[in-house]
C-alpha cells in the first residue's frame, strides 16, 4: 500500500511548496526565464536569506533547479508540468 501512495506523496510536496505567494511570484519571474538570487530579490523584495528559504522549498519539491556560472547561481523551472500549471493559472491573472 506504501509504494501506491509515493506518487501521491510527491505531487502533495509539490503542491505545498506551491501554496506560498511569495514562492508563487518567485516561480512567476521563472517562467520568463532563468534568473539568480538578486533579480530574485529585487522582484519580491524580502530578504536575501528568505529568498534563499524559498528556493529551497522548490528545490526540495523537485520544481526549480540551480546551475552554477562562475559566481552565481542560476535559476530554472525543471518540472514542465508545474511550468505548463503556472502559465494556465497566471494566464489573465497579472
Amino acid at each position: 500500500m506504501k509504494e501506491k501512495s509515493q506518487p501521491y506523496t510527491r505531487l502533495a510536496k509539490k503542491f505545498k511548496a506551491l501554496a506560498h505567494p511569495a514562492r508563487i511570484k518567485l516561480l512567476e519571474r521563472l517562467v520568463k526565464g532563468e534568473c539568480c538570487v538578486t533579480e530574485i530579490k529585487k522582484c519580491l523584495d524580502i530578504s536575501q536569506p528568505n529568498v534563499s528559504q524559498h528556493l529551497k522549498t522548490l528545490k526540495l519539491a523537485g520544481i526549480i533547479k540551480g546551475k552554477r556560472t562562475r559566481t552565481k547561481i542560476g535559476y530554472r523551472i525543471c518540472d514542465e508540468r508545474v511550468l505548463h500549471i503556472l502559465k494556465t493559472l497566471l494566464e489573465g491573472e497579472i
